[in-house]
């Protein structure tokens, strides 16, 4: 990442931009659906996010932490929208739908069968609303729990009190999945 960055920076390189679209667009885009719940504004808005991401490369040194950056700003630029379109309205993710293949890109994930993907999921939705978004932004998209703080606006306590929250309600959950898949 911090190559395609620099060579975006400093040789204002259009494939070194597409390359990094391309890695960070699929989360963000889904993280955008969690506010928006409509496929074309949640792509307008992480579009918009690269937009101005590409208008500013030149400072892009001035950014610590490039993904917390896109992640706030994508949150910034579909809340935005949701104000000029509606008063607000907050998301769910259980209303977030993404193409499957999309969630089977990763080999460890290709690797589960159907019957367990689907328990997970089923499991997953079961959370709590903010639950299940802070665990999705640590477990799915792999941000640590000080990003996820700096995205939502809380402390990482309140992050790793959310997760041990989830990791027990899905535990208890799939325990009788493993059981009978292990026997």
């Amino acid at each position: 990442m911090k190559e395609l960055l620099h060579r975006i920076q400093f040789h204002d390189d259009q494939q070194a931009f597409k390359a990094f679209y391309q890695q960070q667009m699929f989360p963000l885009y889904r993280f955008a659906l969690a506010f928006l719940k409509q496929h074309q504004p949640a792509e307008e808005a992480v579009n918009d996010v690269f937009v101005k991401l590409w208008q500013r490369r030149h400072t892009l040194h001035e950014i610590d932490n490039i993904r917390v950056y896109l992640y706030v700003a994508v949150k910034h630029t579909a809340l935005n929208q949701l104000r000029a379109a509606n008063p607000f309205e907050e998301a769910d993710l259980d209303n977030v739908q993404v193409p499957l293949v999309r969630f089977c890109a990763g080999a460890e994930q290709r690797l589960l069968t159907h019957e367990l993907q689907n328990a997970i999921a089923a499991a997953v939705r079961l959370l709590p609303p903010k639950c299940r978004m802070i665990f999705k932004l640590v477990k799915e998209d792999g941000l640590s729990y000080k990003e996820v703080a700096g995205i939502l606006n809380i402390s990482p306590k309140t992050v790793d009190a959310q997760l041990m929250i989830a990791l027990r309600k899905l535990s208890a959950s799939l325990q009788p999945f493993l059981h009978h898949t292990t026997v």
